[in-house]
């Protein structure tokens, strides 16, 4: 008998230790996620309303008129707004479900990616403030622009500070292999042309003469080997070394990419599939297209190369 009451005060001790702790569990659990959510309140406000005011922004430029010619050869009207809602809907928070949260990063994920081909052609913008590109500037659709890069650092951080275990436990490392095979067409052709090659060209010398063309394609050999350094590094390489030069690329061609992608898509759906002069159409159709999924791949094997070797 004394026995049984023994077994009973025991087994009432260790449930009451186990609730305890699970109750202390909750309670640190509810406190952290306060504690993001006061400390996160803010920048998700701040990007809700750039979402806001990209896609306002976005629309009413298409009705001011006396805009360059060259105003609407960026993004379309729908890619601002496209970015816009599925960036929203990435960070509104609706529930905890973890099907639904999976669900809402892809969201997220995809907002970010519609904001950079929003903000693209910026660069030009700022060439043509200076007086190395003297033209006239598309104002409304460069403060369309601006507005998106600063959205973009936005919910980039917002997504790279977002808790995901399931992003963890199921991290792929073979996006650097497409990166390095689209990052390939560029230097090759300009290799080719440049010993005398006439592929895609209609005679020697159409795509430039001399060595010069060759830098930039110097460039893009570079990037090519850094998407195999992102798949596997030796041990001496820094990491945040190849982590600075993943953004970096990821950055400058996703400034860039979508918009000369979108540029000759539109010019073969008005029939212009005439490349420039002495050279085939398809010449830009293949290396327009391979920067705008380089841009894609390139940042994939960057986050991938990120959570695989992070602390």
């Amino acid at each position: 008998m004394l026995n049984a009451i023994n077994m009973i005060t025991s087994h009432r001790k260790q449930h009451n230790i186990s609730g305890s702790l699970q109750q202390l569990n909750n309670d640190k659990k509810e406190v952290s996620y306060r504690g993001d959510k006061s400390g996160s309140k803010i920048q998700y406000w701040f990007a809700l309303s750039l979402c806001c005011a990209v896609m306002v922004s976005g629309i009413v430029k298409q009705f001011i008129n006396g805009r360059p010619a060259y105003a609407d050869s960026f993004a379309p009207v729908w890619i601002s707004v496209a970015a816009a809602v599925f960036a929203a809907a990435g960070i509104i928070k609706f529930n905890n479900r973890s099907r639904w949260l999976r669900v809402q990063r892809k969201l997220l994920w995809s907002g970010i990616l519609l904001m950079v081909w929003t903000a693209n052609g910026l660069p030009f913008d700022l060439l043509r403030l200076t007086p190395l590109m003297p033209q006239s500037i598309d104002w409304p659709g460069m403060v369309t622009r601006m507005m998106a890069l600063v959205n973009i650092v936005m919910l980039a951080h917002i997504a790279l500070t977002r808790p995901d275990n399931s992003e963890i436990k199921h991290i792929t490392g073979w996006y650097g292999y497409p990166a390095f095979v689209l990052a390939l067409p560029y230097p090759v052709h300009r290799i080719c042309w440049a010993f005398g090659g006439t592929i895609g060209l209609t005679h020697p010398g159409a795509a430039g003469n001399g060595f010069t063309p060759l830098i930039i394609a110097i460039l893009w050999i570079l990037a090519a080997i850094l998407s195999l350094l992102l798949v596997s590094s030796p041990p001496w390489m820094p990491r945040q070394l190849l982590l600075a030069a993943g953004w970096t690329a990821t950055i400058i061609v996703a400034m860039i990419g979508p918009a000369a992608f979108w540029m000759i898509i539109t010019s073969y759906v008005k029939g212009g599939s005439e490349g420039p002069a002495g050279m085939a159409g398809w010449i830009p159709l293949l290396i327009y297209s391979s920067w705008f999924l380089f841009a894609i791949t390139i940042g994939a094997a960057t986050r991938s190369y990120q959570l695989r070797t992070g602390e």
